[in-house]
């Protein structure tokens, strides 16, 4: 049996008719809520937080509080802490998996036994997650919050971690939660801000659009980059293959640069073995990150240490997209790489849709 939600998907208030079809906050349609075996629930919430340029999902047992004017950490700006009427969102250490989001032991989680449900075996874990206000706000308190996940499997088999699928009710429920004022003791009349689990910002590249590069004459690609910053014309670093690698910036596609000379139109010779050359490319990259390869390394503790000032506790990977997306960085020029790419300089792209393929 179906019945509506008793709260809005989108803004969270609660709606006081079941024969509702529309929020009267936010006007976003009610979708019906379906019981176990119905199918697939309600797709997951989304929300735009301050510290990513990207939606991000509301996750766990926390789906019906207000998905608007949540405060992640680092963006709490007022001298007193946050009370009842608050909402704080918190960011338990997860990491994307295809379709979902995982969590690990040792990767943030504890394992804590199991029992049996339903005829399965179920898993427990447990991590503890901070919520801070920016600095020399918030009275110096800090929140930590105990956040529950579990995981089922057939008898016999063991789990180190759980996983879910986006567009369903994640595993994740708040335990309990407590303050810590700035010495780190506990603060127990403290009253207690609502909690919303978020899912880290999780950055759209490559596979995650369905695109291909445009085929253009020489000339043609020449004109569609426009003022483009990675200039002359490149091809794959892994040939014809234009797979979505793991670069040093994350998801990318990685380009070598052609010879000078080379980016005009082939010879006829050249046309006629075209089939075993490299296909040549043009990209378009208007706003790049530009360092040499060594400088990255330095680069990524600073980007790493930067999330975490602001909730996000991701991998290298991870943090390196979120942040270039954060500033808007289009792709990374890098310089002096020979080390890796044995070229002076490589073009890395986030999407398909960057390149051009000059046609033979």
């Amino acid at each position: 049996m179906s019945t509506f939600s008793r709260f809005c998907p989108d803004c969270g208030v609660a709606v006081n008719s079941d024969q509702a079809r529309f929020c009267i906050a936010c006007g976003a349609p009610l979708r019906r809520a379906t019981t176990a075996g119905e199918g697939q629930s309600d797709p997951t919430p989304t929300v735009q937080l301050p510290n990513a340029r990207i939606a991000q999902q509301v996750i766990g047992g926390t789906v019906k509080l207000p998905a608007l004017g949540a405060v992640p950490p680092g963006f709490w700006a007022f001298d007193h802490a946050p009370g009842p009427e608050d909402v704080v969102a918190i960011y338990p250490p997860l990491r994307p998996v295809r379709d979902g989001w995982s969590g690990l032991v040792g990767r943030g989680w504890i394992a804590l036994g199991s029992d049996m449900h339903a005829g399965r075996k179920r898993f427990h874990f447990r991590t503890e997650v901070p919520w801070f206000p920016a600095p020399g706000c918030g009275g110096g308190l800090r929140l930590i919050v105990e956040v529950s996940a579990s995981a089922q499997a057939m008898e016999g088999r063991e789990r180190r971690g759980f996983r879910f699928g986006v567009g369903r009710n994640g595993p994740m429920g708040v335990v309990s939660a407590h303050w810590l004022d700035a010495a780190g003791q506990h603060l127990a009349d403290q009253p207690l801000p609502q909690i919303q689990i978020m899912a880290p910002p999780r950055v759209p590249r490559v596979s995650d659009f369905a695109e291909q590069p445009i085929e253009l004459s020489a000339r043609e690609a020449m004109v569609w980059v426009g003022e483009s910053q990675a200039v002359g014309a490149y091809h794959l670093l892994r040939d014809q293959q234009l797979v979505q690698e793991h670069t040093p910036v994350g998801r990318g596609i990685t380009l070598i640069p052609l010879r000078e000379g080379r980016e005009g139109p082939r010879p006829w010779w050249g046309r006629v073995i075209a089939g075993v050359l490299p296909h040549r490319y043009r990209a378009r990259v208007l706003r790049p990150f530009r360092c040499t390869l060594a400088e990255w390394e330095a680069q990524l503790r600073q980007i790493t240490s930067e999330a975490r000032t602001l909730g996000l506790d991701l991998e290298p990977a991870l943090a390196a997209e979120w942040w270039l997306d954060r500033y808007g960085y289009d792709g990374v020029l890098f310089s002096a790489a020979q080390q890796r790419y044995q070229v002076e300089r490589v073009v890395i792209v986030f999407r398909r849709a960057q390149l051009a393929r000059i046609r033979d």
